[in-house]
């Protein structure tokens, strides 16, 4: 089983949230909001005395930077609930603390163990009263919940996604700047013989599609973590695709076509849970952002 590894943080931990609900069953976890004075080193607890702090790494492909800034995490970490242990003894109430985990997409230096684990026998000597006699300091990653990522794969996405659908207002404001008139460049090649007003409606139409696959591919990494992580998984590999062998040798129009029905493919056979009308605006929207940055371009056409 193969991991990702790079995450943003809110990503990364929507996507834990759900991994440690399959461990500990929903009811037992309870979340701590940060937007007031922080989360105190605890992003959510198990009514079994786990406590979960998550980390994504900015640095994906250099190990010692990685292991230090996981290091650093730790360290600021667990010494919040020194800190703040009267806060954090409201919030467990009798539930005494036997793990502090640091959760990680990915774990490649032991060196992050021995550290993580020596500061929580630290920890364990600072007297704090909800620490209990056997607590431990951990780091984890994927591959420690590789039970619950398959769990997490075989759930439904349940109640129909509802997607925010793009204002006017938003679609005007994205029709100006240098990357619509790059957009346009490629509509008039594309469609030589289109009138000025059929290309203003295919840019509209376009940049609309871009705006409604942002917002789903928000929505899921909000909502369904794993479902984000494979469709841009499954985009990213239809993009080298079309970089390598290109987009096609027919008419634009066709090529475009194309270009939609292997992404929707894709899509499909990698997300079979996912609504049918999501996937097209997925891979409508797609092309436009292809379009926007250049992976899919057209020569003249006569």
């Amino acid at each position: 089983m193969t991991f990702r590894r790079a995450w943003d943080g809110d990503g990364w931990q929507a996507y834990v949230l759900q991994l440690v609900q399959l461990r500990h069953k929903p009811q037992n976890v309870q979340t701590v909001p940060d937007r007031v004075r922080g989360d105190a080193g605890i992003e959510f607890f198990s009514t079994d005395g786990c406590l979960y702090q998550c980390y994504a790494p900015e640095e994906i492909g250099d190990t010692a930077k990685a292991a230090s800034a996981m290091k650093a995490k730790a360290s600021r970490d667990l010494q919040k609930l020194v800190t703040f242990q009267k806060e954090i003894a409201k919030l467990l109430q009798c539930i005494k603390a036997k793990r502090w985990i640091l959760l990680c997409p990915f774990l490649d230096d032991k060196d992050v163990v021995a550290f993580v684990r020596q500061k929580g026998e630290m920890i364990k000597k600072c007297g704090v009263s909800f620490v209990s006699d056997d607590f431990e300091a951990l780091v984890q990653s994927q591959q420690d919940f590789v039970s619950e990522l398959g769990q997490l794969r075989l759930l439904s996405l349940g109640p129909s996604l509802q997607i925010p659908v793009p204002s006017e207002d938003d679609v005007r404001f994205k029709s100006d700047g240098e990357i619509t008139s790059r957009l346009v460049e490629k509509l008039t090649r594309a469609f030589p013989r289109a009138t000025a007003s059929q290309i203003e409606t295919r840019k509209i139409g376009y940049i609309r599609a871009h705006l409604l696959r942002e917002n789903a591919l928000d929505l899921l990494r909000e909502d369904h973590a794993l479902l984000w992580e494979r469709s841009i998984r499954c985009l990213d590999a239809e993009e080298s695709r079309l970089i390598a062998l290109g987009s096609g040798s027919g008419h634009p129009g066709q090529q475009l076509m194309d270009s939609v029905a292997r992404i929707e493919d894709s899509l499909v056979h990698d997300l079979p849970d996912l609504p049918r009308s999501v996937i097209t605006q997925i891979a409508l929207g797609t092309i436009s952002d292809w379009l926007f940055r250049c992976p899919l371009d057209f020569p003249s056409w006569d």
